[in-house]
């Protein structure tokens, strides 16, 4: 029996806080009037993201002139638009830092995974003219509901794709939920967007969603993370990539294949992040 949805939400508490702020930051943004002060009291909450966000403000990777000694600083300094990617980045750090050996994953390929979906959404959402902070946001977090699949009590370990191709029937079957619906009712109760919610849960079938553009946006970002090399387990048969899922997505042939190599060179960039000495 799989976990009915009070039990997802406290699975989900055992998680890093800072993927709920990270809902309630991006809530924040879409907010016209939001100002700094709002944004700092709010990263605040969690005092790991705090100090993850001031050491990754310092680093290399946003290469400020100058160096902050404070939240505000940094806040003030990198922008709302990038504070949204370097909280993001954090929140999905925490989260994959452990195995998932229900899911036979190592937390190296669940982030690796994670990054690239997030930076093709980006990129894609640049060229369609949706949102960038959403597109982003989903990428990173579409699969965390395995996390919470994989957390429940008397989880049971996945076959291998040799055995059972299909990862997100073998869900079905085993849990009587698949993990895009855990996830998508997590991204739901944290407040993220009715986008993400639904890219998350129908990403696999982009058609069935009410909100089709982001569905197709995130299966095709999938799909291309797994043509990078950077796939998971089980998931090769649910991806397609073809003229009817870009039309979905409100891009063309064309725009598809410009964006993807900008991408991945940002990609390269994230996934080159010295973690140990930046945050």
């Amino acid at each position: 029996m799989g976990p009915d949805r009070a039990t997802i939400i406290t699975l989900g508490s055992a998680l890093p806080p800072a993927i709920g702020i990270f809902g309630r930051l991006e809530a924040l943004l879409r907010q016209p009037d939001t100002g700094l002060d709002e944004i700092v009291a709010l990263v605040r909450v969690d005092p790991v993201l705090t100090f993850q966000v001031i050491r990754l403000g310092n680093s290399a990777f946003y290469g400020l002139k100058n160096h902050c000694d404070s939240l505000e600083e940094a806040v003030a300094r990198i922008g709302f638009g990038d504070i949204h990617s370097l909280v993001g980045l954090v929140a999905a750090r925490q989260a994959c830092q452990q195995d998932l050996p229900a899911y036979q994953l190592s937390a190296g390929r669940f982030w690796e995974n994670a990054v690239a979906t997030s930076e093709i959404m980006a990129a894609v959402a640049a060229r369609n003219g949706t949102d960038a902070h959403t597109a982003y946001s989903t990428g990173l977090l579409r699969n965390l509901g395995r996390i919470v699949l994989n957390n429940h009590v008397g989880a049971v370990r996945y076959p291998g794709a040799a055995a059972t191709p299909d990862l997100t029937a073998w869900e079905k079957s085993t849990y009587g939920v698949t993990g895009a619906e855990v996830g998508a009712t997590l991204l739901e109760h944290w407040r993220f967007s009715a986008a993400t919610v639904a890219a998350v849960k129908f990403q696999a079938a982009p058609a069935a969603a009410e909100l089709v553009v982001p569905a197709a946006m995130l299966h095709l970002s999938a799909a291309a993370a797994e043509a990078w090399g950077f796939g998971l387990p089980g998931e090769t048969p649910l991806w397609r990539e073809d003229s009817a899922l870009h039309e979905l997505a409100g891009i063309t042939e064309a725009d598809w294949r410009e964006l993807l190599p900008a991408a991945r060179v940002k990609f390269d960039r994230v996934t080159g992040i010295k973690w140990a000495a930046a945050a």
